[in-house]
């Protein structure tokens, strides 16, 4: 009996599910709208330049954040899309986030030399991003409210087509010397990224010198000069993304109201990192039991019918890695845990969304390496029959779990975001309205906030009054109940 075809069936049926709920996230994205800091980020990029708006907001440093740099400026270039540009935005960088995964497995898998097909390669990818989604800590303030997306989601984004690219670069120096111009854009890009948030800066700090460690340990003398300068090029564009930041008037407001002790804050983000890790095994154990799962029966059933071939010196990794990879993890956790450590204490929800993407990409990756541990494990009796059993098995798996997630996901939320962007829309149109007809005053129906981020108080003065003020041009807004059964009408006037 053929493996290869039952192998490949069940492949692209396990694509079903986390496509459809890649599909539903997406449309979610759709229904975003401005909230809270939206509307300041909206009136400083739209007064002036992005890149003016980023030197302005960096040079005055009065925000607490205004050390990043990186975010306020793609805000800039998202208020450039036009009238709809926060959905064209978030919807955008949904896809951008799957596609991103989706290259970077195959340029990982081709780094090692792996033998599969797309089809694979497609399926791991949308897998990671299914199951970072459907356990992130706070998926709206992470993925559809704007201004926390350019500092928490964004970075994760680019740094996947960045991974991507890297890996590339990596295989392809085997064969021919990168370009100064490879160099350069890893420099740049990495740059870039480190300016969205302190957290994957401090990740990426700490995973390229572990990462230089192990070619300049264990790369071969032809390649290891090049895998150097590649990851050198990074880490160089990830320190300067650091200092920059640290050299911000904000980052001296803060160490001026902060006092570091490197060993409590060390001591610290390992504990808090420990404690993330643990109570995601505790309060997500099926997610967690099926990322490790899922890709383990995919390796074996590739080991099987011998398209996933090891070299020697990786089946003496193997078992090393096995071992290794939940410390690394625990490391780099910790890692990006430090920057809110020293602010603020334990993480913020969506500040923990990166922490959680690490866990699920490690346990992925320790399933593949048992499936590949237990490939000498074969069926005496009628093994053909039993390696149909495992695709069969793997298929749904694959594709009911993620299925539910996205029925699940769309039932109690589509009406949901769907009403309130309706409102949001007529409430919009509503002070354009007034606005257009020279009112300074506008007294609008009060919206409760979503996901524990601010709306538009009763208070004027409130800070995101005055920046809904300004973004729509009139002297202040404020908001008081009315009954929902009357915002229609009142809208209406």
């Amino acid at each position: 009996m053929n493996l290869k075809k039952p192998l490949n069936l069940a492949v692209l049926i396990s694509i079903i599910g986390p496509l459809a709920y890649f599909a539903v996230i997406a449309y979610l994205g759709s229904f975003s709208r401005y909230v809270a800091d939206d509307y300041c980020e909206a009136v400083r990029v739209n007064s002036s330049s992005p890149f003016n708006a980023v030197i302005e907001r960096y040079s005055v440093g009065t925000w607490r954040s205004a050390n990043r740099y990186s975010n306020i400026l793609f805000v800039g270039f998202s208020e450039r899309l036009g009238e709809n540009n926060l959905q064209v935005t978030i919807t955008g960088m949904i896809v951008l986030w799957f596609g991103g995964l989706v290259w970077g497995a195959r340029e990982f898998r081709k780094f090692l030399k792996i033998n599969w097909s797309f089809q694979t390669d497609l399926f791991l990818g949308l897998a990671l991003g299914f199951f970072s989604m459907l356990e992130a800590p706070n998926l709206f303030q992470t993925v559809f409210w704007r201004s926390s997306m350019m500092t928490h989601f964004a970075p994760l984004v680019f740094g996947s087509f960045l991974f991507a690219f890297f890996m590339r670069q990596a295989r392809l120096s085997e064969t021919s010397s990168p370009s100064w111009f490879t160099y350069l854009f890893l420099f740049f890009a990495t740059f870039v990224i480190a300016g969205f948030s302190e957290p994957p800066t401090a990740t990426m700090l700490t995973a390229l010198p572990l990462l230089i460690l192990a070619a300049w340990l264990f790369a071969g003398p032809s390649f290891k000069q090049k895998y150097l300068a590649l990851l050198g090029a990074s880490l160089a564009g990830a320190l300067l993304g650091l200092v920059v930041m640290l050299l911000s008037p904000a980052s001296a407001t803060v160490a001026q109201e902060k006092t570091l002790n490197i060993f409590t804050l060390l001591g610290n983000s390992f504990f808090f990192s420990y404690l993330f890790i643990v109570d995601t095994l505790r309060t997500l154990p099926l997610p967690t039991i099926l990322s490790m799962l899922i890709p383990l029966l995919l390796v074996w059933l590739h080991r099987q019918e011998n398209s996933l071939e090891l070299t020697q010196s990786q089946k003496r990794a193997m078992p090393f890695a096995v071992l290794l990879l939940p410390i690394l993890v625990w490391l780099l956790i910790a890692a990006g845990f430090s920057p809110s450590v020293y602010g603020q204490g334990f993480p913020v929800e969506r500040m923990r969304f990166l922490a959680r993407t690490l866990i699920i990409a490690a346990a992925m990756l320790e399933g593949a390496l048992f499936g590949l541990s237990l490939s000498r494990l074969r069926f005496k009796t009628n093994p053909a029959l039993w390696q149909w059993v495992v695709a069969v098995l793997l298929a749904a798996l694959a594709v009911i779990y993620p299925l539910r997630a996205a029925v699940n996901m769309y039932s109690a939320n589509a009406s949901e975001y769907r009403h309130r962007a309706e409102l949001w829309d007529l409430r919009n149109a509503y002070i354009l309205r007034h606005a257009a007809l020279a009112e300074k005053e506008v007294v609008i129906p009060s919206f409760s906030g979503v996901f524990h981020v601010k709306e538009i108080d009763n208070n004027p003065e409130h800070w995101v009054n005055v920046c809904a003020a300004n973004y729509y041009g009139v002297e202040s807004i404020r908001a008081r109940t009315i009954f929902e059964e009357d915002i229609l009408e009142y809208l209406s006037e």
